[in-house]
């Protein structure tokens, strides 16, 4: 007797139909009897929280493998909630659960599995193995503190998916934190959406709270698990670039006195393609991971041991990610009334990433936009396999005689390492006072100790002219946490049940850092590893901070006649961020809900089994602004001559605001959860508002003040909308099992008010608009022979127009197109809509699990493709520019060619960032007993896919990665992202 994951059930009772023989599963999930009953017979099966079966036996000694189903009645389901777990009939607020189908897709970062999971759940997942996320739950509330939600990991919070970096600008990416939890170590991700879920952690749960449980044993049984999934990932898309004959022909129209000057079509031609630099840097990563856990226990103890090692190959040449984690969790009851518990996780977590270049690199980003725009007529090696430093096609800093750098080796021998050594843990102490009145004590730590270092050789454009550089940085993170609750529980009569928690928390965040870099290497060998062998050594760098939170938690949930439910909630935070006369911050909710299908009128009807409706409102707090900014600070700006010594002087770095408070945002949501046709069909369906008000937003102030803003309390920031969450029982036979479900969330967002006299902030916060609007000058196409010239006005950097030029329209009818007075607001970076759908179809021992995100409505400005569709003769471009116009060639896409460059942004090339992409696939087969002394041995093989399948309009390498960069205050996404890949699997999984 095994459940669908093909653990054992002991317990299960197996009775012969109609008789009262029968006898229960031992601890194996295995079962016998002798019976003088003749053949055939059925066996009724049964077992708590799972469906009745009946099974048919038509030989004597016959050997049955039973799969019990979980019996999906979908308000009984227990959830996880803050500080504590509730049954689904009992809530008030709106909580979804990511499926047990895609928490068991094998992938390297959990985030992959969030995806088009959950409505009103936006991911956006970054490119590079081990780099952060981003996470939106309901859209964006703040413009300058933080949007990401809270993260609960076994009752210890973290925030946010926030970088790990040291402070390194050379090294673009910063390892995630929370990609030091194995996925397969996670029992169950609940995501908070409304007030009345997360007001419980008052300033903490203002953007949405995810919280995540790890496994624990099992009581009764002792389970090994071993799994082996190694994956094959490449690029999902490369860019159509010109070949090394096409760009020589384009150089040559350009400037016809150029590099190409004395070469005749035929010379031209005979270049070929040329040297492919985007292949070069591109690659198939092999990625290999190692799972191996124990769990099990017995009548007091419950234990779950786990270790993990991943090896993830970026598709990026010398960029990879490295896991070892090891994790413990332990419950012990010591007496009847008093039991201890532990979750530890200890990781190493190893990146090898993308670096930045030095602004002075030509204006590129990285080595890898530089590859894309190296002249594919420039050999990458020499003829004796050496690279090629020598490119007479590119001008700029980056020369040296004759000696120039090469992008590829830039990518290979550059570091741009991060390394972080994490400990999460927490410990448990649970005291019944009385069977009703439960105190308990929580101590936990995330400590992170973090490491980037970064060499960038001579010849490499990061040490080109430095003659090396070499930095390193370390931090290192103590998050202390305590949590002192007391809850009492108890069901008055039959009609009465209630629930209070009461508590005291406290939070302390110690944070320090030090960064050295120097210059000028006569020895390369010894890396960053010797920083005093630089010539030329830069100042220093150290820093710290500390920030507390206390706080004082409530909590009462009432139900009456199990029909009419409360919960009321008050949290007091009082934050270090703030000054003494505002550090508190008083953040109540209400919610109720009715379970309708439990009155008379619907207790009988046989369409609906479930009906629950729900309402809340309440407010929650924002103080997610970095540590001191309501005080004045100063820093160091250089040495002075005073009295005849040497004296450093300091400057104030950031003016005061004793009046700085919480960000506040007041909620409302109503829905409903409903079972249809005996609960094989569950909808919830929710409408919310939310108004953020009391911004921390920085603002401009008087010249006078030696300042360009100041932190205050201004502005308001609305969202509002829609979800709708589905699943379905479609099939459910002894041996065919069929479940879908499917969720759409529509959100608005929208600034209400920027403060007195301010109608926007930059060129992308305007009153009346989402945040993060695109403003631009408005392109209207491609100018044709036969139109009038002299009723198109110009832009500023080319007054006088010719046919085959841009086309901009001029929103204020003057005789010119520019920049500031010409730009209006043409979308946003915000989807209007996200949505994801996903299936698992199980027949016999075979199972398929897929699922689907996607989003639509949101506009992404390609930087990149500007970049590429900008002629010039010292770098590679589109391949669009094929298509260029010309008198034979009238385009009504890409204009002429010409020999001056813009840096204008215009919605040429603003383009959809809509898609529906396949996220993962997974098919498995769990093969019959193969071990006849140990027949509890499970053998299952699987075959998985992530991202195999995109489909969008945008022109980038992917419209996730490439948006990905994007904020409130800068929605333009940076010129080039790490590519998003995607992954073919194979895998095995052996449990006993």
């Amino acid at each position: 007797m095994v459940d669908k994951t093909n653990q054992p059930i002991p317990g299960v009772s197996v009775f012969i139909k109609s008789t009262t023989t029968g006898t229960v599963t031992d601890i194996n999930g295995e079962f016998n009897f002798i019976t003088e009953e003749s053949l055939p017979l059925a066996l009724t099966v049964s077992f708590l929280g799972y469906k009745t079966q009946e099974i048919d036996v038509y030989e004597v000694n016959e050997t049955i493998r039973i799969t019990l189903s979980e019996d999906i009645n979908y308000l009984d389901e227990v959830v996880v909630v803050g500080y504590g777990t509730q049954k689904r009939k009992e809530l008030t607020g709106a909580i979804s659960t990511v499926s047990k189908a895609t928490l068991s897709v094998p992938v390297t970062s959990f985030d992959n599995l969030l995806g088009g999971a959950v409505a009103g759940l936006n991911i956006t997942q970054g490119g590079q193995p081990g780099s952060t996320f981003s996470t939106r739950i309901r859209g964006g509330n703040s413009i300058n503190a933080g949007n990401e939600p809270l993260f609960v990991v076994d009752g210890v919070i973290l925030y946010g998916s926030g970088a790990t970096g040291a402070g390194l600008s050379q090294v673009t990416a910063n390892l995630d934190p929370l990609s030091a939890i194995n996925p397969s170590d996670i029992e169950s991700i609940e995501v908070l959406k409304d007030v009345s879920a997360t007001a419980i952690y008052g300033s903490r749960g203002s953007n949405g709270v995810i919280i995540i449980t790890t496994k624990s044993g099992r009581r009764g049984s002792d389970n090994i698990q071993y799994q082996y999934t190694v994956g094959w990932q490449e690029a999902t898309q490369k860019l159509d670039l010109l070949t090394a004959g096409e760009w020589a022909a384009l150089n040559k129209e350009i400037n016809p006195n150029g590099h190409f000057k004395d070469y005749t079509d035929a010379q031209i031609a005979a270049l070929g393609k040329g040297y492919d630099w985007q292949n070069a840097a591109l690659r198939t990563g092999v990625n290999h991971n190692h799972n191996i856990s124990f769990n099990g226990g017995d009548e007091k103890t419950r234990y779950f041991i786990s270790a993990n090692y991943t090896n993830q190959e970026g598709i990026l040449q010398n960029t990879d990610f490295k896991r070892y984690t090891g994790r413990l969790n332990f419950d012990r009851d010591i007496l009847s009334n008093l039991s201890i518990g532990l979750t530890l996780n200890a990781s190493k977590l190893e990146q090898n990433g993308l670096n930045n270049y030095p602004t002075y690199a030509n204006g590129l980003s990285n080595p890898f936009e530089s590859i894309i725009r190296t002249s594919p007529a420039n050999p990458i090696y020499n003829d004796d396999g050496s690279f090629n430093y020598r490119n007479r096609y590119e001008l700029g800093d980056l020369i040296k005689g004759d000696v120039t750098t090469n992008a590829l080796s830039d990518l290979l021998n550059t570091t741009a390492q991060n390394i972080s050594n994490t400990l999460l843990g927490n410990f448990s102490l649970r005291y019944a006072i009385i069977p009703e009145l439960v105190f308990k004590v929580d101590a936990g730590t995330n400590i992170i100790n973090a490491t980037q270092n970064y060499y960038a050789p001579s010849y490499t454009a990061g040490g080109f002219q430095a003659n090396g550089y070499a930095s390193v940085g370390n931090r290192r993170t103590d998050i202390w946490q305590y949590e002192y609750t007391l809850n009492y529980t108890k069901q008055l009569n039959k009609d009465h049940y209630i629930d209070v928690l009461a508590g005291y928390t406290t939070q302390t965040t110690l944070a320090e850092y030090t960064t050295a870099s120097a210059t000028d290497f006569a020895n390369e060998q010894l890396l960053w590893h010797s920083l005093q062998s630089g010539a030329a050594r830069q100042a220093p760098t150290s820093g710290g901070s500390e920030a507390i939170l206390n706080s004082v938690i409530g909590r009462i949930n009432y139900s009456l006649k199990g029909r009419y439910n409360l919960t009321a909630t008050l949290r007091a935070d009082g934050s270090s961020r703030f000054a003494a006369n505002n550090k508190w911050g008083y953040f109540p909710s209400l919610g109720v809900s009715w379970n309708v299908s439990e009155e008379s009128f619907l207790k009988d009807n046989k369409s609906i089994n479930d009906l629950k409706l729900r309402a809340s409102i309440g407010t929650v707090g924002n103080q997610e602004i970095g540590d001191y900014r309501y005080a004045a600070l100063y820093g160091t700006t250089s040495n002075y001559s005073f009295g005849e010594q040497l004296v450093v002087g300091y400057i104030r770095t950031n003016p005061e605001n004793p009046n700085l408070k919480w960000e506040k945002t007041i909620s409302y949501n109503i829905g409903a959860d409903i079972g249809l046709f005996n609960n094989r069909l569950n909808l919830a369906a929710d409408a919310y508002y939310k108004l953020t008000t009391d911004l921390l937003l920085d603002t401009p102030v008087e010249i006078s003040t030696g300042f360009g803003s100041v932190l205050r309390n201004v502005g308001s920031v609305s969202n509002k909308g829609v979800e709708l969450e589905a699943r379905g029982l479609i099939v459910n036979t002894r041996d065919l099992n069929w479940t879908l479900s499917a969720n759409i969330a529509k959100n608005i967002n929208r600034v209400e008010d920027l403060g007195p006299g301010i109608d926007n902030i930059g060129n992308t916060i305007f009153v009346g608009q989402p945040l993060g609007v695109h403003y631009l000058i408005e392109y209207a196409g491609i100018i044709q022979k036969g139109e009038d010239l002299t009723k198109i006005v110009g832009p500023s950097w080319k007054p006088v127009v010719e046919y085959g030029d841009e086309k901009f329209v001029n929103q204020n009818d003057d005789n010119v197109v520019n920049e500031t007075s010409d730009r209006v607001i043409l979308g946003t970076s915000n989807p209007d809509i996200t949505y994801g759908f996903s299936t698992t179809l199980s027949y016999k021992s075979f199972s398929l699990f897929a699922s689907f995100q996607g989003v639509a409505g949101n506009k992404i400005y390609n930087s990149l493709r500007q970049s590429l569709e900008e002629p010039n003769t010292a770098y590679n471009v589109s391949a669009a520019l094929k298509d260029r116009w010309t008198e034979s060639n009238p385009s009504t896409t890409i204009p002429k060619i010409r020999s001056y460059s813009t840096t204008y942004r215009t919605s040429r090339y603003l383009e959809d960032g809509s898609f529906l992409r396949l996220k993962n696939i997974t098919l498995s087969y769990t093969l019959p007993v193969v071990i006849q002394a140990v027949p509890s041995a499970q053998f299952r093989v699987f075959a998985s896919g992530q991202n195999l399948l995109t489909l969008t309009k945008f022109k980038g390498y992917d419209p996730e990665t490439d948006g990905g960069a994007v904020t409130a205050l800068n929605p333009i996404a940076t010129r080039i992202a790490y590519p998003l890949s995607r992954t073919v699997s194979l895998g095995i999984n052996l449990s006993y």
